[in-house]
């Protein structure tokens, strides 16, 4: 399938390590009877607000895209919904690679291109949920809801999300250098001319179709929308955490509405942040993992956090998004053998087709 058995399994081993270690710290008992304690009613609402969730998702490719082409929102969802589904499934997600193949062949685009706007969503994700687990956080501590592990972990907490919050402001600074630097084509042009005549000309109209793809970061303005536009993707998203977690009841551990919601808030991000590196297969294990850890620290029962993160993951939003991404796939005569495999195919005829138009 295009990736090498070796990440598959890896991918497995760290998703199996993680889930192993989410089941020592908890009684299995406890966990049944959470799980068969749970209202699982309210996994029907909070499925539809996820997918409510990927039309903002695609709004905001829209926009990232405008300034290449024009292409409707809803000629982009199933293209966001396969791309995610490949995503839960694949090791080192590969699923961002399918998605922009998929956008290259079904739009007539680059999928260099593509795959840099999806770069640029990525990181637009990364800070927003940097800046709501903050947020959230200080919130919390303020309210004293951590209690005496709170203290515990609180400098180790700050320490970790300064390292991230700098890593992910250097990743937008340097992407942002890239697409508006005059000279980034120039560099590019030299490069490739150092390299093999077999190499060169391709790499570099990789690297500028690429570069292309960070056109939306060209203004202050635009870094604005794409903040603003990422703000109801993931309000969607910790509405979804919220609903199923009335469900196993955790509101009951907070003394009001406004902290059970910065609650949620921060395990939104934190759960999602987890899986930011590409080592699990669709982040199961870590997120789990993570959500539990964190809802533990604020005085949430072992055993109900892990029943909630596994519910929330797999139930709520891994298992619909890939009923219908194969769905979607189904109709299309597609396969997700055949996405992973050609996914460099439309990144090819691009390059051949632009050597042949530009010459040298």
């Amino acid at each position: 399938m295009g990736i090498t058995n070796w990440r598959l399994w890896l991918g497995v081993g760290v998703s199996g390590i993680f889930l192993l270690f989410l089941i020592w710290t908890i009684d299995l008992e406890d966990m049944a009877t959470a799980l068969a304690g749970a209202n699982y009613l309210y996994i029907v609402p909070a499925v539809v607000i996820y997918f409510i969730g990927i039309y903002f998702r695609a709004f905001r490719w829209r926009y990232i895209l405008s300034p290449l082409r024009k292409i409707s929102v809803m000629r982009l969802y199933p293209v966001v919904v396969i791309g995610y589904a490949a995503n839960n499934v694949l090791p080192a997600r590969a699923g961002e690679f399918v998605r922009a193949y998929y956008m290259a062949q079904r739009e007539q685009f680059s999928g260099s291109t593509a795959l840099a706007t999806i770069g640029v969503e990525r990181i637009y994700d990364g800070l927003t949920l940097f800046l709501l687990s903050v947020l959230a956080a200080l919130l919390l501590l303020l309210a004293g809801v951590f209690g005496e592990l709170g203290l515990v972990y609180q400098n180790a907490a700050f320490i970790l999300a300064g390292v991230a919050g700098l890593g992910l402001l250097a990743a937008l600074s340097v992407i942002t250098f890239i697409a508006v630097n005059p000279g980034t084509a120039i560099v590019i042009d030299r490069i490739s001319r150092r390299l093999p005549n077999r190499f060169g000309p391709r790499l570099k109209d990789l690297a500028l179709n690429f570069v292309e793809g960070l056109s939306i970061l060209s203004s202050p303005r635009q870094h604005g929308m794409m903040m603003l536009l990422s703000l109801p993707v993931w309000a969607g998203e910790i509405l979804v955490y919220m609903t199923v977690a009335y469900s196993f009841g955790i509101n009951d551990y907070f003394t009001s509405l406004w902290a059970f919601a910065l609650a949620i808030v921060l395990v939104t991000a934190t759960s999602n942040l987890s899986t930011a590196f590409p080592v699990s297969i669709g982040g199961i294990g870590p997120f789990e993992l993570i959500a539990q850890q964190t809802l533990a620290v604020m005085g949430v029962d072992w055993a109900v956090a892990a029943s909630y993160a596994l519910v929330v993951h797999l139930v709520a939003l891994w298992l619909p998004v890939n009923v219908a991404g194969f769905v979607l796939m189904w109709k299309e005569n597609l396969s997700l053998k055949q996405l992973a495999v050609n996914r460099e195919a439309a990144d090819d005829s691009q390059r051949v087709t632009t050597a042949g138009g530009e010459g040298t």
